[in-house]
């Protein structure tokens, strides 16, 4: 297992800016601007990932590291995948405290987005160091809950693949199965030349997050 501590996130404003649907100059771009300031000062992005072979697959299973994942989703598209790589990453807790400290709800939700987005390119670092790192061309992700057939309930199974998370980067896992500090996410990184997202199989066609479009089971 190996962790990063101080992964390499740029806030860019201009990505910042079109995400939030913010004009290019004005008062709205200036106060865009100093809520990214704000941010680069409270984003702490950290990671930890373990290689880990795949073992016996089952009807609906899939071993990992030697413990026993339950999903078609995972179990399809980890099969035949020989190592593949559980991860958590994070943002840390200030930025999340700074965005509930704000007593204008625009500005929260504004911050809130921002760390969305710190999280997300912290997330791509990793993923684009582990293809240099171990030679891959591609990678994909799927993540307890994003699924139906992947329960947030897999959460701990996760988490046990990454003993030490809370020691190495903050990171823990509450009973409810819930992520502190929240801006975190956590997932199985898996070699794929074609690139997969969990969206492929998710119906919630105006989702604001989607990140590819749904395909309907043959």
């Amino acid at each position: 297992m190996r962790a990063f501590d101080r992964i390499p996130v740029v806030l860019d404003a201009r990505e910042i800016a079109s995400r939030l649907r913010l004009e290019a100059a004005g008062a709205a771009a200036e106060s865009d601007r100093s809520l990214v300031r704000l941010a680069e000062t409270l984003i702490g992005p950290k990671a930890v990932f373990a290689a880990c072979d795949v073992g016996p697959v089952g009807m609906r299973t899939v071993e990992i590291g030697g413990i026993e994942f339950v999903g078609p989703a995972l179990r399809e598209n980890l099969g035949k995948a020989g190592r593949v790589f559980p991860y958590i990453v994070t943002v840390g807790p200030e930025l999340e405290r700074a965005a509930q400290a704000q007593a204008d709800l625009l500005r929260q939700y504004y911050l809130e987005e921002i760390a969305d987005y710190a999280l997300e390119r912290a997330a791509a670092w990793l993923a684009g160091y582990l293809q240099e790192h171990y030679g891959l061309s591609g990678l994909a992700s799927l993540s307890p809950g994003s699924l139906e057939d992947w329960p947030i309930t897999e959460q701990p199974k996760l988490f046990s693949l990454l003993s030490g998370a809370e020691r190495l980067i903050g990171v823990h896992l509450t009973d409810g199965m819930m992520m502190v500090p929240r801006k975190s996410i956590s997932g199985i990184l898996f070699p794929s030349d074609e690139g997969f997202s969990a969206c492929q199989l998710c119906e919630r066609e105006h989702c604001q997050g989607r990140k590819a479009p749904y395909r309907s089971p043959e």
